[in-house]
């Protein structure tokens, strides 16, 4: 059955690169033709790569009407081989951590000194030369002339076309191209995540280099995702996977597997939002905690909000699919229809697929 827990783990991932500010910069794609780019978003697609920095940010991120969770983050960079980000929740969460040193990134409590390892993200690189047109095609970029923290900068309001999607508000220094603050809005307007810099210091490069892991950590491996072959996802799936009809401005960027299976995660871009695909064999649907039941004329969609994300699930020609990205519901609900859906199961068909995940 799909792991409810990749579904959190994504959308957890997702979040830390919001509050590192590096979700603009990271995914792989094809060149597309675009306006140029503002000379503050190319400095800020750079900055992670060329700028040393230490500070502490607030992070804010909504998950609801009236529920907000808030972190202060103390951040160390030193690129290219040593972040840390030091995550110290206000109110009842527990603390962790992240280092990513080279290919390697940890994340642990720091008081407990439990965690996981794995490889860190390393997709950073061709992100001017492929997602940046994406970026350009789906929202419109209007920048002007802002300061904070004492510092001249530049905001960058970045709609998009689709308004399905978040909006996007960037300050930007403008000596490094860091990312002072960044607000999200999701497309009702409200407030989805805010991240702020409250203090911001200028460091030379190298400053972290003898820098070093902890000791006495425990750490239990990641499962490792990899990119899927073909054969891989006939393996899985049983044949080719489901023709999603996803959103317009999205285009796929990868196929991937945990492990050997057995769910096929397939992503999507529109050059800054992303939107994740799982699909595993099944013809009975498996509903995500905490989603409710929406009825379509062909079947039901099971759907839930995860703070500006939004969650869909349902079944088709013997497949479990389940969409999660960062557009309205409205939107992925449409894109759950164009793809076709599954009638609601009869009760042996529920009770067969009981049985059948029973048997290892």
């Amino acid at each position: 059955m799909l792991r409810r827990a990749n579904v959190a783990n994504q959308v957890g991932t997702a979040l830390i690169r919001a509050v590192a500010l590096w979700g603009l910069v990271a995914a792989l794609a094809t060149p597309a033709r675009a306006a140029p780019a503002p000379a503050p978003l190319l400095q800020v697609v750079r900055a992670q790569a060329a700028v040393a920095y230490r500070g502490e940010q607030i992070v804010v991120a909504w998950n609801g009407a009236t529920r907000a969770d808030a972190s202060l983050v103390r951040i160390e960079h030193d690129p290219p081989a040593w972040t840390r980000l030091d995550y110290v929740p206000l109110g009842p969460s527990r603390r962790w951590t992240v280092i990513r040193s080279g290919t390697v990134e940890l994340r642990f409590d720091p008081l407990q000194l439990t965690g996981t390892t794995g490889r860190a993200g390393v997709d950073e690189d061709d992100f001017e030369a492929a997602r940046l047109p994406w970026l350009l095609q789906n929202y419109r970029v209007v920048t002007a002339q802002d300061a904070l923290l004492g510092r001249k900068a530049t905001r960058l309001e970045l709609a998009p076309v689709a308004h399905d999607r978040p909006t996007h508000r960037l300050t930007v220094d403008d000596e490094t191209g860091v990312v002072l603050r960044s607000e999200r809005a999701g497309p009702d307007g409200s407030l989805g995540e805010v991240t702020a810099f409250l203090k911001f210091e200028i460091m030379p490069v190298g400053w972290r280099r003898g820098a070093v892991i902890p000791s006495g950590l425990h750490l239990t491996p990641r499962e490792p995702v990899r990119a899927a072959s073909a054969a891989d996802i006939v393996r899985v799936l049983g044949g080719p996977p489901a023709g999603v009809a996803v959103p317009a401005g999205f285009h796929k960027t990868g196929e991937y597997l945990t492990g050997d299976g057995p769910v096929v995660q397939t992503i999507y871009s529109d050059g800054l939002s992303t939107l994740v695909v799982y699909e595993r064999r099944g013809s009975v649907a498996s509903p995500p905690q905490g989603s409710q039941v929406v009825a379509t004329p062909s079947g039901p969609i099971w759907v839930q909000r995860l703070g500006l994300r939004t969650l869909v699930h349902w079944s088709h020609t013997g497949r479990v699919l389940t969409m999660v990205g960062e557009v309205s519901r409205p939107s992925l609900l449409a894109a759950a229809e164009r793809t076709g859906i599954a009638s609601a199961p009869r009760l042996w068909d529920r009770l067969l697929a009981w049985l059948q995940e029973l048997i290892p």
